[in-house]
């Protein structure tokens, strides 16, 4: 798995180093004393794990006269990671300048397929690094090497891989595998959170508890970063099927299931008359997404905003619960009755 987010634990470590300074540390002129003191025993203001880049050796996309001289699968190299929110950050080496951006998951899956052409290989990076600013030509393989801080005298992506690929730690990777792995990190986190209830709520008469997840569910769909996961899986379901399924099994279906456990907890409790508990718990949210989500991902009209996603959840509990009172059909009379 990728990386977890370990924020907490950076910022603990840049307090230790601010409030005990290192005394060997020099400060140069014209550089606040705070920020040198700062730097940790890398020379950087901020104190950074390695983290895994995503390498992908690539055939051109447009014939260039020296591709005949390069390996055919092997003609540029660029580097991807992806993030917690289900974005990837691109780094590309162009002709002319090097390309940092974050790309949606949408825009990234273009790229992934691009290396799926190639070969993909999971690199973890060098902290400090090894590498040397001294390297003469700065091509594609020489600039991704020294994203990993790899000491490397190899000028052709294929040389690189070679390389990369020699090393213990370095791994093969396939576009279905990384969508899937990135798919279930960021549903499942936004699921944990939407369907997490706590001991008080469940103490809440079942309508309010009922709305409360309601609420929370309307809040996650309706989230940018698994708007845009939706939008991929769908996107790419006939490519990478075993991708839309993870959403699938992560998302709805396990709203689903745990909506069914709540409703079979009221059945027994006497709160509700219910036959089938999985078949409500999928009609309810079906009536919470409406049409709202397919517009948001399509992104078509405005955002509901908090307040409207909160009368949103009270309506579909109300239609729901009071359209089985109303479905309490008492026994036929006959007409001489």
């Amino acid at each position: 798995m990728f990386d977890r987010d370990d924020t907490p634990q950076i910022r603990a470590a840049w307090l230790r180093r601010r409030n005990s300074p290192g005394v060997d540390q020099k400060v140069v002129s014209a550089v606040p004393a705070d920020l040198a003191n700062s730097a940790d025993e890398n020379g950087s203001l901020v104190t950074l794990d390695p983290v895994e880049w995503i390498i992908c050796f690539v055939p051109g996309l447009q014939a260039q006269w020296w591709h005949r001289f390069v390996f055919s699968k092997h003609k540029h190299v660029f580097a991807m990671r992806p993030t917690s929110t289900g974005s990837w950050i691109l780094v590309e080496p162009w002709w002319s300048r090097m390309m940092v951006t974050v790309l949606p998951p949408a825009d990234a899956v273009k790229f992934l397929r691009w290396g799926g052409t190639g070969d993909i290989l999971r690199v973890r990076e060098a902290v400090p690094g090894h590498a040397s600013q001294v390297r003469g030509w700065s091509n594609c393989a020489v600039l991704t090497a020294f994203v990993l801080g790899r000491r490397s005298f190899t000028w052709t992506p294929h040389g690189l891989y070679l390389q990369l690929l020699r090393e213990k730690d370095t791994s093969r990777e396939s576009v279905e595998t990384l969508l899937v792995e990135q798919f279930t990190k960021v549903v499942s986190q936004h699921s944990d959170s939407a369907l997490a209830v706590s001991a008080d709520q469940l103490s809440l008469p079942f309508r309010e508890l009922l709305t409360i997840i309601g609420r929370n569910l309307l809040e996650a769909m309706m989230t940018p970063s698994l708007l845009e996961v939706c939008y991929t899986a769908v996107l790419e379901a006939e490519r990478y099927p075993a991708a839309t399924r993870v959403y699938a099994e992560h998302g709805p279906k396990r709203a689903i299931a745990v909506l069914s456990k709540i409703l079979e907890q009221a059945v027994r409790d006497g709160h509700i008359e219910l036959s089938d508990c999985d078949a409500g718990a999928r009609q309810f949210l079906a009536m919470l997404h409406g049409d709202i989500h397919l517009q948001a991902i399509l992104q078509i009209g405005e955002v509901p905003t908090p307040s409207e996603i909160d009368l949103r959840a009270r309506t579909a509990v109300k239609l729901f619960l009071d359209g089985m009172t109303a479905g309490r059909a008492t026994a036929p009379v006959n007409e001489g009755q």
